[in-house]
C-alpha cells in the first residue's frame, strides 16, 4: 500500500483524480439514462435499446478520431469545443419526444463525446515517477471501477424518481464540471503528443497491436455476453433480483482486482503477468454455466471481476511497450473499438443463445472467449516478450541522454 500512499502525495495524482471523477460519472451513467428517458417517453422498451444501442455504436466506432484530435492537437482545444457540445446535447435531450430524434441524437452524442478516460491515461507519465507507472495505472483503473458503479446507481434511481428528468441534467452537469476541469489542469494543458516514427509505418501494422486485437476482441465478447447472460438467466430462474447483486459484486471485486495489481512488483515483466492473469480469468469462469442463480453465480462472478480487474493493469503496460511512437491514445482508442464492437456482436450473440438454447450457452459463450485470448497470447507470447525487451533498451537509452 506504500506505493499507493506516496502516489496520493503527490498534487498532480490527486488533481487527476479528482476533477475527472465527475465526468466519467457521466460517462458510465449516460447509456442508462438514456435508456430509461426514452423509455418513459415512448413507452417501448425495444426503442430504448435501439437509441441506447445506436449511442453505444457511435462511441465505440468514433473513439479513433477523438483520440486523433487530442494527438494532433494535444488536450486542450479538444476537451474545449468537446465538452460544452456533449453536454448541452445531453442537457436538451430531456424536451425530446420525437421518436426519430431519440433514436438519432444518441449516434451524434457518441461521436461528440469527450475521451475523458483516454485522455487522463497518458497524463500519469507527467504525474507520476515512472517506477510508479504500473500504480498509477491501477489507481486509474480503480476510479473507472468506482464510477461503473456509481453511475448505473444514479441513474437508476433518479430515472424512478418523482423528477426523471434530473438524471439527464446531472449527466450533463458531471460532464461539464469534470470534462472542463481537466483541460484547465497544468499537467493536461502542457501534455505535448509524441512525434511519430515513419518507419513504424500506420498503427494497424504494428504486430504488438495485432495480437492485442485479437485479444481484445475475445475481451468484448465475453462481456457482451456476461452483459446479456446474467439477466437472462435469473429471469428465467425466477430470481430477476439476483441480477443486481451479481453485476454489483462482479465490479467491486474488479475495484480490489485493479489495487491488487498495483501491488505487484515492478520488477514483474507486464506480458508474464499478462499471459498467467489471463490464464486465471479464463479458468475462473469454466464453472459459470454449471451455477444456480444464487450464491454459486455470484462467487464465479466475483472472481470473474477480480480477474478483470488484475489483467487490465498489465494489458495497459503491455499497450505501453508494444505500440509505435506517436499513438499513445490512438492504440487505445483502436483496442477499446475492437472491443467495443465484440462487446455489441458478443450481446447479440448471447441473446440470441439465451432464446434459442439456454442461458447457460450464453455463460459458456464468456468461457470459450477468454480462452481464445488466452490461446492468442501463448502462441505469440514469444513475439511480445521481444517488443518488450526492446522497448525496455530504448527506455534506457534515452534515459541515457537526459
Amino acid at each position: 500500500m506504500r506505493n499507493y500512499l506516496t502516489l496520493l502525495k503527490l498534487r498532480n495524482v490527486r488533481l487527476l483524480l479528482l476533477v475527472s471523477f465527475p465526468a466519467r460519472i457521466c460517462q458510465s451513467m449516460v447509456n442508462l439514462t438514456i435508456f430509461f428517458h426514452v423509455q418513459r417517453v415512448t413507452g417501448s422498451i425495444s426503442l430504448a435499446g435501439l437509441a441506447s444501442g445506436s449511442y453505444q455504436l457511435s462511441l465505440s466506432l468514433s473513439l479513433g478520431y477523438r483520440a486523433f484530435l487530442i494527438e494532433k492537437f494535444g488536450q486542450q482545444k479538444p476537451l474545449l469545443m468537446l465538452v460544452p457540445i456533449y453536454s448541452l446535447m445531453v442537457y436538451f435531450y430531456k424536451y425530446i419526444d420525437s421518436t426519430f430524434l431519440l433514436v438519432a441524437l444518441p449516434l451524434l452524442m457518441g461521436m461528440a463525446s469527450p475521451p475523458i478516460n483516454l485522455s487522463v491515461r497518458p497524463l500519469w507519465k507527467a504525474a507520476a515517477p515512472i517506477q510508479l507507472l504500473r500504480t498509477s495505472y491501477a489507481l486509474d483503473l480503480i476510479a473507472i471501477n468506482i464510477t461503473t458503479i456509481l453511475g448505473p446507481l444514479f441513474a437508476t434511481t433518479l430515472a424512478f424518481s418523482s423528477r426523471p428528468e434530473t438524471a439527464i441534467e446531472l449527466c450533463a452537469l458531471l460532464q461539464l464540471v469534470g470534462g472542463l476541469g481537466l483541460s484547465l489542469t497544468a499537467v493536461s494543458r502542457s501534455w505535448v503528443p509524441e512525434g511519430k516514427d515513419k518507419k513504424e509505418g500506420g498503427i494497424w501494422k504494428s504486430k504488438g497491436l495485432q495480437i492485442l486485437a485479437v485479444q481484445s476482441a475475445g475481451f468484448g465478447i465475453a462481456a457482451g455476453a456476461f452483459s446479456v447472460g446474467i439477466p437472462a438467466f435469473t429471469l428465467i430462474e425466477g430470481v430477476p433480483k439476483w441480477s443486481a447483486v451479481v453485476f454489483t459484486g462482479m465490479a467491486v471485486a474488479s475495484v480490489f482486482g485493479g489495487l491488487m495489481s498495483g501491488l505487484i512488483s515492478r520488477k514483474t515483466s507486464p506480458v508474464s503477468a499478462l499471459i498467467l492473469s489471463n490464464g486465471l480469468w479464463a479458468l475462473m469462469t469454466v464453472p459459470f454455466a454449471l451455477t444456480q442463480a444464487n450464491w454459486s453465480l455470484l462467487t464465479v462472478a466475483i472472481f470473474y471481476g477480480f480477474f478483470t480487474g488484475i489483467l487490465r493493469v498489465f494489458f495497459w503496460e503491455v499497450i505501453e511497450a508494444v505500440r509505435p511512437a506517436g499513438t499513445a491514445l490512438t492504440a487505445v482508442g483502436m483496442l477499446w473499438t475492437v472491443e467495443g464492437l465484440c462487446m455489441a456482436i458478443g450481446a447479440a450473440a448471447g441473446g440470441w443463445s439465451a432464446d434459442h438454447l439456454s442461458p447457460r450457452a450464453t455463460l459458456l459463450m464468456i468461457t470459450i472467449s477468454l480462452a481464445i485470448s488466452f490461446f492468442t497470447i501463448i502462441v505469440n507470447s514469444a513475439k511480445l516478450k521481444t517488443l518488450y525487451k526492446n522497448h525496455l533498451e530504448d527506455a534506457n537509452e534515452r534515459a541515457k541522454h537526459l
